[in-house]
C-alpha cells in the first residue's frame, strides 16, 4: 500500500498547504520505518522506531521482531532472514538499527516485516530493487576520453530487458564525473586517492529517456572539465612546491532513485539521511520510507595531449606518463 502525502507534495505550489501526518494513535505506539535498499551496498540497513504522545524512541530489543525476505545474491530460494540489532552514528548521534550483510538481486521484490510482540500488530512493506542496466556511451570500444572538444557529447545507458523496452524502473537519475588521482605531499610517506566530482547532468525518467531508440542520455561539454580542474578549491588551495600527483582512470557514475525515494524527496524537501518523523509513508500499519536506489560507473583514460595538458599548464604537481 501507498499512501501519498497529498498535502506535502502540494506545498510545492501552495505554500499554506500542512505537511504533517497524524502520527500518532491515542494511548498507542506508531511504528516509524526507514530504509533505502542499494544493490551496491555491503550492508543494508533498516531503522525501525516508534512514535507516541510521549516522544520519539527506539523499541526495546525484545519489544519487535524484525524480519527481511527475498531472493538474495547467489540464492534461488526464497529465504526470511531475522534481523540483528546494531547502533552506528548517523547525523552524529548514536543510533539503533537492524540490518543484512546478504547481498541483493537486481530486479528483485523483498518485504520486510516487523510484529510488534505487544499487540501482535505486522508491520509491513514490500519495494523491487533497480532492474540491470547498461552504458552505451561512453562507447564500450573506446578506452579513452578526451576533454578538448567543445562538442557536446553524451553519456547514454539502458535496461537490459528488451519486453520493458529497456527501460529501468528508477524515477529520477544523478550523472556524475569524478576525477581520480594519487596524492604524495612533501615529506609524507604514502599516497593518498583523492578526486573531484564533476556533476554532468540529472532528470527523471520522462525527461532522459527516448522513447524511439529506447535509451536514456545526458549531455555535457568535454571542455567544462579543464574549468572544474582550474577552479577546484582543493587543488587550489592544497599544491605545494615538491607536491606529487599522478592520475587515474576517469570514473562516469550514474546515480537511480527509486519512485518512492523520489517523491519522499520531493515531498519532504529531505536528503537521504535517517530522518526521525516522515511525512510519507509507503508502509502498511506504520509509516516511513522503503525504497531503493543503485548506482553504475565506468571507467576511462584520459587521452595524452589532455594528460600532458593537466602535467604541464597547472601548477599541481601532476606527473606525465607517456605509456598510459
Amino acid at each position: 500500500m501507498k499512501k501519498y502525502c497529498l498535502f506535502a507534495i502540494l506545498t510545492l505550489f501552495f505554500a499554506s498547504c500542512r505537511t504533517d501526518m497524524d502520527l500518532y494513535i491515542e494511548n498507542d505506539d506508531t511504528t516509524i520505518v526507514y530504509t533505502i535498499l542499494d544493490t551496491n551496498a555491503d550492508t543494508n540497513f533498516f531503522k525501525v522506531s516508534k512514535s507516541s504522545l510521549h516522544g520519539d524512541y527506539y523499541y526495546d530489543k525484545d519489544d519487535i521482531d524484525v524480519y527481511f525476505a527475498g531472493r538474495f545474491k547467489d540464492e534461488n530460494n526464497v529465504d526470511t532472514l531475522k534481523l540483528e540489532l546494531v547502533t552506528k552514528m548517523e547525523d552524529k548521534r548514536l543510533q539503533s538499527f537492524y540490518f543484512t550483510t546478504k547481498e541483493l538481486r537486481e530486479d528483485e521484490e523483498y518485504e520486510l516485516f516487523i510484529i510488534r510482540k505487544a499487540d501482535g500488530v505486522k508491520v509491513s512493506a514490500k519495494t523491487r530493487t533497480i532492474c540491470p542496466f547498461v552504458f552505451l556511451k561512453p562507447l564500450p570500444s573506446n578506452k579513452y576520453i578526451d576533454f578538448k572538444s567543445n562538442v557536446l557529447k553524451n553519456v547514454e545507458w539502458k535496461g537490459t530487458d528488451p519486453s520493458a523496452s529497456y527501460k529501468i524502473n528508477g524515477e529520477y537519475y544523478n550523472v556524475v564525473g569524478y576525477f581520480h588521482y594519487r596524492e604524495l605531499m612533501p615529506g609524507a610517506h604514502d599516497t593518498v586517492d583523492r578526486c573531484f566530482e564533476w556533476f554532468l547532468g540529472s532528470g527523471q525518467t520522462e525527461g532522459l529517456f527516448n522513447t524511439t531508440d529506447n535509451y536514456y542520455t545526458i549531455q555535457y561539454m568535454p571542455s567544462r572539465f579543464f574549468f572544474k580542474l582550474e577552479t577546484d578549491e582543493y587543488l587550489v588551495n592544497n599544491s605545494p612546491h615538491g607536491v606529487k600527483r599522478w592520475l587515474k582512470d576517469f570514473e562516469f557514475k550514474i546515480f537511480v532513485t527509486g519512485e518512492d525515494l523520489y517523491y519522499y524527496n520531493v515531498a519532504t524537501g529531505a536528503d537521504n539521511h535517517y530522518p526521525e518523523v516522515p511525512n510519507y509513508t509507503n508502509i502498511e500499519n506504520g509509516i516511513g520510507l522503503m525504497s531503493v536506489r543503485t548506482t553504475k560507473s565506468t571507467f576511462r583514460t584520459i587521452e595524452q595531449i589532455c594528460r600532458k595538458r593537466i602535467a604541464n599548464n597547472y601548477p599541481y604537481g601532476f606527473y606525465y606518463d607517456p605509456n598510459r
